[in-house]
């Protein structure tokens, strides 16, 4: 097979996978061939029933949790503080923050990534700011108090601290999907590295790799420029403006802007990463981010393989075991490393 070969490579879905989507059908009922083919599922294997187990305790936890005393007491004073306090808004809006995404982080988080709810300890709130973050290979979705959304991409860290005039939040890691809430008196500003990308109203993705900052826009327009100091102002040349459709990227060199399908960038969502004519070692390294399981490019020639084709996240020895067919390629697992190199 050439090096320009597509591959399209058909993988099950896990077990976590599979028994979201069932539990989603059951919410508004199988019909009876669905019902049928959910026992049959559920039985075939240990797994697959544990899974299950797994998605009911956490929708049964947030149900509980929708009436849990703190949460109800942190609305409610959240509610009856801003009349009653005017003056400090942005403890108001905090507290306002808190409430709502504490019932997100127990409902809406754990059934996006049902092993999210043991890492409840990790989700920092205060009354001014709240911390959000997934471990490799999860994914995460919450509601902000603005009716903004955050879908958070595998090992990110996402910082939200709203105030009266801005909505502000920051990528310390990783990669997020934001869809924002129509607001132009309060502007959605999001920091990572030295760029900021300030929205009023619309749909972006910003990555952070490094000091390296990528921004796709998917609706709306969105204005990127470096983070101004001590109240110095942005050189203009320095300022993009992006339409959608366009991908954006800020490093030391400078930006570089261009077209992109915007779409497929943010697949991840779905629980796959799309390659088109990408190298083997870059789509590795993508693949990586993922999974604990690591993956090596042992030598040059298989690193400049280019692949086409679309894998499912956190499915590292799938993904080599389908380069190895469709291309001169061996494979080594040792433990939980995977090696890739030419065929002699």
């Amino acid at each position: 097979m050439s090096e320009g070969t597509a591959i399209t490579p058909l993988t099950p879905e896990t077990p976590a996978e599979a028994a979201a989507r069932w539990f989603a059908l059951g919410r508004r009922s199988r019909d009876c061939i669905e019902d049928q083919q959910f026992r049959d599922w559920f039985e075939a294997d240990p797994a697959n029933r544990q899974a299950y187990d797994d998605v009911k305790r956490s929708w049964d936890i947030s149900a509980l949790a929708a009436t849990d005393p703190t949460v109800v007491t942190m609305r409610t004073e959240a509610l009856v503080a801003r009349p009653a306090r005017q003056r400090d808004f942005s403890r108001v809006w905090g507290a306002l923050a808190t409430a709502a995404l504490v019932l997100v982080v127990v409902t809406g988080i754990s059934v996006t990534y049902p092993g999210f709810i043991g890492k409840a300890g990790e989700v920092v709130a205060g009354r001014e700011q709240i911390v959000l973050r997934t471990g490799i290979g999860e994914r995460a979705t919450a509601t902000l108090e603005d009716g903004s959304t955050v879908v958070l991409n595998t090992n990110s860290i996402l910082e939200i601290n709203y105030s009266r005039l801005r909505r502000d939040v920051r990528l310390v890691a990783g990669q997020v999907l934001f869809k924002v809430a129509h607001n132009t008196a309060r502007p959605f500003v999001v920091a990572a590295a030295n760029r900021e990308v300030v929205a009023v109203g619309t749909e972006f993705e910003v990555r952070l790799d490094g000091e390296k900052v990528r921004v796709a826009l998917l609706q709306g327009r969105v204005r990127v420029e470096p983070i101004k100091s001590h109240g110095d102002p942005a050189r203009d040349g320095n300022v993009a403006f992006m339409a959608p459709g366009q991908q954006l990227v800020a490093s030391a060199a400078g930006l570089e802007m261009k077209p992109a399908n915007v779409r497929e960038l943010v697949s991840w969502q779905s629980g796959r990463v799309r390659f088109d004519n990408t190298r083997l070692a870059d789509a590795v390294a993508e693949m990586n981010r993922y999974s604990r399981t690591r993956i090596l490019v042992d030598d040059p020639a298989a690193a400049d393989i280019r692949i086409t084709g679309a894998f499912r996240t956190g499915q590292s020895y799938s993904f080599a075991q389908t380069v190895s067919e469709a291309f001169p390629v061996d494979t080594e697992q040792h433990g939980e490393t995977i090696r890739l190199r030419s065929r002699s």
